[in-house]
């Protein structure tokens, strides 16, 4: 079989190279390894972050590729790749360009969440940051819809009934809403029709209804999409990426490629192996990819004579995770993002029954390395689980009951019991909660500051004050969830040029024949992401770059 161009990976990355090289006029086949087009782009929230871009425009949002690259190299540092930045700060928008005007691609401009940190140079509080717009999964074929990556059950999708951002405060107010309610008995109603035909629910949101519009406009552009199909290498002639050899249906194929392989197979933390060499606190840490993602792109470069580009600041996207056994005996994973910690009376505490960190911060995972914090405790009381829930405990203590019988919530009925239960101390505990409750009465955290930046304020709770990110933690019985440090992407990938072409080690010329986006190209915030959909707004405009070159080439 030869193709023009073989894409390695069927996340957003290289379904977004797979169009660009489909709409320029070639012979286009994506080779996935798993049974599940989408990869970790069909688990993420969906959202792009992407500067001066036009949708953000539209809105009268003043914004500048010369501004992004001065807030991108003050977030990120003297070792950010400036050749890199300005490929992405030029080219992203132009990709988003293409996609609204070459797919079903949409998205919405996200008003909530600003950039990461407002002090830089550069930062805005809207415009760069795009939602995707959810979809009906019944306008795809029926193969492909039930062969889109499934989201987290344990995240937005119980059994299948996908929720978006949108959907949660209508979650929050049934019963107590009449607009609310009906609302969610529409949602309801929906997903139990399509039962009747489907495994899971088709009102697709998040990562999920973005893979699935990039899924349906693959098809029609004429890329030939291949699934469970892993590359077991690269194939190389006089130096030169010709090809790939792939196991299919328990048989060996070679497929060429006239102009180059793409590398997009999501970078390494589900590898145990990986995560031991590249990631601190393996044997503890949980990553959110998916299971194919094992590091077989960059291996299969740096048998060719590629390197990965280390010294970074980190080298994953790492999170806060929480993990349930389930009756079956798989692991579920939760990621604690903004729905719990972020709020008014919860806190993370260390074995000594004291807070470590900023619990609003999207780093507190680095508190945890930094203190040795690993594994921690979310704790909070009564009210606050009932009306935020915690973890996989839904708002209203949904799940509650199940999930204390599972011994994924531990509770005490009083805050001595509950710290003997997860292994802390007593007396470090109740002090820890009597100087939070004083903070959230003054409205402020001096130890650790938590809501006092904007980014804090916007994932706590408006209605809550004086300070929308604390509040006490004072009503029995008290409740506990153990977390663990993971990843929601890995950064440490293959050395690139600036238009995406892997570098030899040696001669740091090109390998010809070979490029990466996504996970496998070694990510341009180093360790330091500057907002939130950063890493899918990268995939996305790196795939079509890549795709542009090879094109060329």
């Amino acid at each position: 079989m030869e193709k023009d161009i073989v894409i390695i990976g069927s996340g957003g990355s290289g379904l977004s190279a797979a169009l660009t090289a489909a709409k320029a006029g070639l012979d286009v086949m994506v080779v996935e390894k798993t049974r599940y087009f989408g990869g970790t782009t069909a688990l993420s929230g969906g959202g792009i972050w992407i500067p001066a871009n036009r949708i953000g425009k539209q809105a009268g949002v003043n914004d500048t590729p010369e501004a992004a690259a001065s807030y991108i190299s003050g977030v990120v540092g003297d070792i950010v790749r400036k050749d890199v930045l300005d490929t992405f700060v030029n080219s992203g928008h132009k990709m988003l360009d293409f996609l609204l005007d070459n797919s079903e691609v949409e998205f919405s401009l996200n008003e909530a969440e600003p950039d990461y940190y407002q002090d830089v140079e550069g930062a805005v509080l809207k415009g760069r940051l795009l939602n995707p717009v959810n979809y009906d999964g019944r306008l795809l074929e029926r193969e492909d819809f039930l062969n889109i990556r499934p989201p987290l059950q344990e995240f937005n999708a119980p059994m299948g009934f996908m929720v978006s951002f949108e959907d949660i405060p209508h979650l929050m107010s049934v019963g107590k809403n009449f607009t609310s309610t009906v609302h969610v008995l529409k949602m309801v109603g929906r997903y139990a029709m399509d039962r009747l035909k489907y495994p899971r629910g088709s009102h697709l949101t998040m990562g999920n209804a973005l893979i699935a519009r990039m899924l349906r406009s693959a098809r029609a552009a004429g890329v030939t999409l291949l699934n469970n199909a892993p590359m077991t290498k690269l194939v190389s002639e006089n130096g030169r990426v010709v090809g790939v050899e792939i196991t299919r249906n328990g048989k060996t194929e070679v497929i060429r490629a006239r102009k180059g392989v793409i590398l997009a197979s999501g970078g390494f933390s589900a590898s145990l192996e990986w995560r031991r060499k590249y990631i601190p606190y393996p044997e503890y840490h949980v990553s959110f990819l998916p299971d194919g993602n094992t590091g077989d792109g960059l291996q299969s470069a740096i048998d060719l004579g590629a390197e990965l580009e280390e010294g970074g600041h980190g080298n994953a996207a790492y999170t806060i995770m929480s993990v349930y056994h389930k009756p079956d005996g798989t692991l579920g994973k939760y990621p604690h993002v903004y729905l719990d910690r972020t709020k008014p009376g919860c806190i993370a505490v260390d074995s000594a029954g004291k807070r470590f960190g900023n619990e609003a911060d999207v780093n507190l995972w680095r508190a945890m390395h930094d203190t040795g914090a690993v594994p921690a405790h979310l704790v909070c009381d009564h009210k606050f689980i009932k009306k935020y829930g915690l973890g996989l405990v839904l708002p209203g203590g949904l799940r509650l009951g199940k999930l204390l019988k599972a011994g994924y919530i531990i509770k005490g009925d009083t805050l001595e019991e509950l710290a003997k239960n997860i292994g802390a101390d007593p007396a470090g505990l109740v002090a820890t909660v009597a100087l939070n409750n004083q903070y959230a009465a003054d409205g402020k955290d001096p130890e650790f500051h938590k809501g006092d930046s904007l980014v804090d304020k916007a994932l706590g709770d408006p209605t809550h004050g004086p300070n929308p990110c604390l509040g006490p933690i004072e009503t029995g019985p008290f409740y506990a969830v153990k977390i663990f440090p993971g990843d929601g992407s890995t950064m440490l990938g293959l050395k690139v040029d600036s238009h995406t072409r892997v570098l030899n080690k040696d001669s740091g010329q090109p390998i010809p024949g070979l490029y990466a986006c996504g996970l496998d190209m070694n990510v341009l915030w180093r360790g330091r992401e500057p907002a939130h959909g950063s890493y899918n707004g990268l995939g996305l405009t790196f795939g079509y770059v890549a795709a542009q070159t090879a094109a060329g080439d």
